[in-house]
């Protein structure tokens, strides 16, 4: 899981750099997603998965939900300080609680109020995050930043369904990733097209594929074959790296509340993952 998080930093770092070439978010969603679907269905091929499903519908909903978060994240890498941007994208564990509370309001369940305050803790250390590090300028970009990470709860939460349903892992990313292609392949030719590329562009470019296909491979590995609970805790590190990866390259600086605020949202995240797999672990023997 670590070498996932250092993976996804860089890959912020070259969606950053990208950014200020001139490519936009639709053109770096198209590119990410067209070196995946070569990546994920040439693995689909040699393990003998075929892309055929009986569970369309599902995957549809993942899928779109998926790329509206990865560009999401895309856009707010490139609009804000980097540490800052992937803080507000790994905000999903908090609206998994928050929507865990609905389900629970919904059929008069008693109120887990362990996750409540996690989930309020968490949120909290969004505005303490915010309030001293970004301009009024800057307020859209961190919105989108959290809408990241209500699309990713939303994704992750069908990835779950789909798990249950016995679909393979490949299969489920190949879906993700050509629906991005798509999508990106819309964005852009509804967008004004394609921006001129640099060499630097190109580089940039394939720097944050290859990162980006590595850290989903190692994220994908780390959940499946390791510990859930340390893989968990682990892909917060992506947070430390992000930010480290910021001040280093573009100078970017670390204002004390904004850290207090990041360890509030890490915090809250971890302790609201664990409150919901609890509460589903005790629903699960309650209907036994």
């Amino acid at each position: 899981m670590l070498v996932a998080a250092v993976f996804f930093s860089l890959y912020a770092v070259f969606v950053k750099f990208a950014g200020l070439e001139g490519l936009g978010s639709w053109e770096i969603l198209l590119f990410r997603s067209a070196f995946c679907v070569v990546v994920f269905y040439s693995v689909m091929k040699y393990t003998g998965i075929t892309v055929t499903t009986h569970h369309p519908w599902q995957h549809i909903i993942r899928s779109l939900a998926g790329t509206v978060a990865i560009l999401c994240g895309i856009f707010s890498v490139s609009h804000l300080n980097i540490g800052l941007a992937m803080t507000l994208n790994y905000t999903a564990p908090l609206f998994i609680g928050c929507f865990v509370l609905v389900y629970a309001a919904r059929n008069k369940i008693p109120v887990n109020w362990k996750l409540l305050s996690m989930v309020l803790l968490g949120f909290s250390g969004v505005v303490v995050l915010l309030s001293p590090t970004i301009s009024p300028s800057e307020y859209f970009s961190a919105a989108v930043g959290i809408g990241a990470g209500f699309f990713t709860a939303v994704a992750t939460s069908f990835v779950k369904r789909l798990g249950v349903l016995q679909e393979p892992e490949s299969r489920i990313i190949f879906y993700l990733v050509f629906t991005g292609f798509i999508c990106g392949l819309a964005g852009t030719l509804f967008t004004g097209g394609f921006h001129e590329w640099t060499s630097t562009a190109a580089c940039m470019v394939a720097g944050l594929c290859i990162c980006s296909a590595m850290g989903q491979f190692c994220l994908t590995r780390a959940f499946s074959r390791g510990n859930l609970v340390l893989s968990s805790s682990l892909q917060y590190t992506v947070i430390l790296f992000s930010t480290i990866f910021g001040e280093v390259i573009f100078n970017e600086p670390i204002h004390l509340t904004a850290v207090i605020g990041m360890l509030m949202i890490v915090a809250a995240g971890l302790c609201a993952s664990y409150f919901v797999r609890a509460e589903i672990r005790e629903r699960r023997k309650a209907s036994e």
